[in-house]
């Protein structure tokens, strides 16, 4: 098993089509499926269910596939601390990662910055989202990403909108209001939530609830999941609804669910940055990352397999004032 098996594998369980991922990796479908084919042979088990006419993961490959992402995650950090040793160099540039920021390829726009400074090191500091504005403070991380939900005033710190989606409502196929195009946060306000468990995504319930706080109600908490997966087979069985950012939204399982617009105020994930030591290389590295988030949504868009509501802002607020607006 190679590196290049676990790529592969990666693009075709994100885009659930041989074709399409494929053609994002450059290379001849054929070869792709001969790899995927290669990966299950060594493993011993059936990543894809494969038909005429669609792609599904299998449970086990639902399960590999979180953890191929975490590993290749740790290889990109480990890549860069023995660059930095082999270097004598100390980290010039640390990005606060956490789950909610796994979508908007600060990876590959951390590559393309260290491709553009060759002697630049970079470390990704793993921590939940709702501490990296004290992380900025404590000087622990350069750059974070923190919803717009949860920013609060602080007049050392400064933000810029990354990106902009709407807040979608995942309800069973058989759930009354399943087949509207969009409903009102309150219409659900007596239902059971799925959430992830606290482990596996810190602060999950409290970004839920404060999401759903202008519609002026508290969610009632139902069972909870390990992933994201296990959340929208928690609903598809009937235990209850959930609601996700079009950001982070898995594929749907076919015939069991249905995702539906809400009248949530939009979500939008935010870079942020110290005012008083800002690092030189948030602007270039911002700048690449909206650069390859517009690109992203383009490609997107046009395969029509993600939301095209995701929109990559390019005003930076500094105010005091607009960001209390928050």
């Amino acid at each position: 098993m190679e590196l290049r098996h676990l790529r592969y594998f990666l693009a075709v369980a994100d885009a659930l089509n041989f074709s399409r991922a494929a053609e994002r990796l450059r290379v001849a479908q054929p070869a792709l499926s001969r790899q995927i084919h290669d990966l299950e042979v060594h493993l011993g088990f059936k990543l894809l269910e494969r038909s005429t006419t669609k792609v599904n993961l299998t449970e086990a490959g639902r399960f590999f596939r979180q953890q191929v992402e975490k590993l290749l995650m740790q290889l990109d950090i480990a890549a860069t601390g023995a660059q930095r040793i082999a270097k004598g160099t100390t980290g010039d540039f640390r990005i606060g990662t956490a789950w909610n920021s796994s979508g908007l390829l600060i990876a590959d726009a951390a590559r393309e910055l260290r491709e553009q400074h060759p002697g630049l090191s970079i470390d990704f500091v793993e921590i939940p989202d709702y501490e990296h504005t004290q992380a900025i403070r404590d000087q622990k991380i350069d750059v974070g990403f923190v919803s717009r939900f949860r920013l609060t005033p602080r007049k050392d710190i400064d933000f810029r909108v990354i990106c902009t989606c709407a807040v979608k409502a995942i309800l069973p196929k058989t759930h009354p209001l399943a087949d509207e195009t969009e409903i009102r946060l309150r219409d659900l306000k007596e239902e059971r939530w799925i959430t992830i468990e606290e482990e596996e995504i810190p602060g999950f319930k409290a970004l839920l609830k404060q999401i759903v706080r202008p519609a002026q109600f508290t969610p009632k908490f139902g069972r909870s999941a390990r992933s994201f997966q296990g959340m929208l087979g928690l609903v598809g069985t009937g235990e209850g609804v959930a609601l996700l950012p079009e950001l982070h939204l898995p594929a749907a399982p076919e015939g069991l669910l249905r995702y539906v617009g809400t009248d949530c105020i939009p979500y939008e994930m935010c870079a942020v940055w110290s005012k008083d030591h800002a690092n030189a290389h948030v602007p270039a590295y911002l700048e690449i990352l909206q650069g390859k988030i517009r690109a992203e949504k383009m490609t997107t868009a046009t395969q029509n397999r993600l939301p095209s509501r995701i929109v990559p802002p390019t005003r930076t607020v500094r105010s005091r004032q607009a960001l209390a607006a928050c």
